[in-house]
């Protein structure tokens, strides 16, 4: 059977790496074999699912050995089983990010990494918008083939999730599906009915609402995921009923052809779907050390 291939997507900073490096946890913890891609030139994709000490990238192996990179230069072996490679990129502000991105997909390719491993599900972990053509690859190319954004109450959010849609619809003819949106709430407030009319917009769902939880941040202080620190709280067990939603799926399972908005229907839309919600309240010094457990 061929590996379920998911590629998460959205706005940089909205919570893509914490959602794909949960889901591959409990992806391994359900006794599938998992290979986890951190498609960021931070190389910080890996760094929840591993103890020791990080392996070379990609690039990194690329640049020390050429054509003779062998799979076992650029593949680790994480907690729980969870393999895992890292593309790496230029240092900051030298060179292109994405490009490092297609030549890892490109490098992958050649290894025959996923058909020589038998991995069940193959997890990218895509950095930001689809902006860059380089960060499109899964895309272009077919091998993300399940494509998840995690999108928050935020417009910029949004935005990129629109965006991402129409990424999607320009790249549907290499098999690619939007699976759906995976919600990070940055606030409380009553954004749910909002949310799913967004999602009807786009012509697609909302698999899951992820409320903001200060176990999260904990967690990721011992670099660690939620769902092992915390297993049995709310956002675990939400997360937990995603990736097993998701196991069970196949691309043939997906909404149709998503339905994105040019950037003025956009604007309307958030216009009229938000103008109503209620101002966020202002949370004091003694709330703020509330909702953190201190």
């Amino acid at each position: 059977m061929p590996a379920n291939r998911i590629a998460i997507y959205g706005k940089g900073g909205i919570g893509k790496s914490t959602v794909a490096t949960n889901l591959s946890v409990l992806f391994a913890q359900a006794g599938l074999k998992v290979l986890h891609v951190g498609c960021d030139p931070k190389r910080d994709s890996s760094m929840k699912l591993l103890d020791g000490p990080a392996p070379p990238t990609v690039l990194e192996a690329m640049a020390a050995h050429g054509d003779r990179v062998k799979l076992s230069d650029i593949v680790a072996i994480g907690r729980h089983g969870v393999e895992f490679v890292e593309a790496g990129g230029p240092e900051p502000g030298v060179g292109c990010a994405g490009r490092g991105v297609a030549m890892m997909i490109e490098r992958l390719d050649e290894l025959k990494l996923v058909e020589k491993r038998g991995y069940d599900v193959v997890l990218y972990d895509v950095l930001g918008d689809v902006v860059c053509g380089g960060f499109a690859a899964p895309l272009r190319k077919g091998i993300g083939r399940e494509v998840y954004v995690v999108t928050s109450e935020e417009p910029m959010a949004l935005f990129a999730a629109n965006n991402i849609a129409r990424a999607v619809v320009r790249y549907a003819g290499n098999g690619v599906v939007l699976g759906g949106l995976i919600v990070n709430l940055r606030e409380r407030g009553p954004f749910r009915d909002t949310l799913e009319a967004f999602a009807r917009r786009l012509g697609t769902r909302v698999l899951a609402f992820l409320e903001r939880d200060p176990l999260v941040r904990q967690a990721e202080y011992q670099f660690r995921t939620v769902v092992e620190v915390s297993p049995q709280a709310p956002i675990s067990v939400e997360l937990r009923r995603l990736a097993g939603w998701m196991s069970r799926q196949c691309v043939e399972d997906a909404p149709p052809l998503p339905t994105p908005m040019q950037q003025h229907e956009f604007v309307d839309f958030v216009r009229q779907h938000f103008a109503e919600t209620p101002p966020l309240q202002v949370c004091d010094a003694a709330c703020a050390g509330a909702e953190d457990g201190s």
